[in-house]
């Protein structure tokens, strides 16, 4: 019997930190699913819109921020948690994201090995981060 893959959605404007990012993630039981803008993510969302497990976003993209993404998804999905990462991440861009399911951030340059286990710690407990975030907010 096949084992069903947690998605995890990357969106990452820089080829560069997307591609570091998926390889540090990378897993066989982890299916990487990326984009580089928000336009190019809510049409690779909207087609894998049932299924992903996590989300990692950069804030400053071409056409907007990874808040601005993460506003769409929860008007769309149930609770889908987030990991920030950003060049530099202000205490309002903390406020208004950690009401939007971001449970973790990361300042570039990231830590990958941190980033790894935060990955590896959050994936098989969606849904007890889930009931958190419900009772809080």
């Amino acid at each position: 019997m096949k084992k069903n893959k947690y998605k995890v959605f990357v969106l990452e404007n820089s080829a560069t930190q997307r591609n570091l990012i998926a390889q540090c993630i990378k897993q066989d039981d982890r299916e990487i699913i990326v984009a580089e803008s928000i336009t190019e993510a809510k049409d690779v969302y909207n087609k894998n819109i049932s299924g992903i497990n996590l989300f990692i976003l950069d804030l400053k993209l071409p056409d907007g921020d990874g808040i601005d993404f993460l506003k769409y998804v929860s008007k769309t999905s149930e609770f889908v948690p987030a990991i920030i990462v950003s060049a530099s991440i202000s205490q309002k861009n903390k406020d208004i994201a950690e009401k939007l399911w971001v449970v973790s951030f990361f300042e570039k340059p990231i830590d990958f090995s941190k980033l790894n286990h935060i990955v590896k710690s959050i994936l098989p407990e969606k849904k007890s981060i889930e009931q958190q975030f419900r009772s809080i907010y």
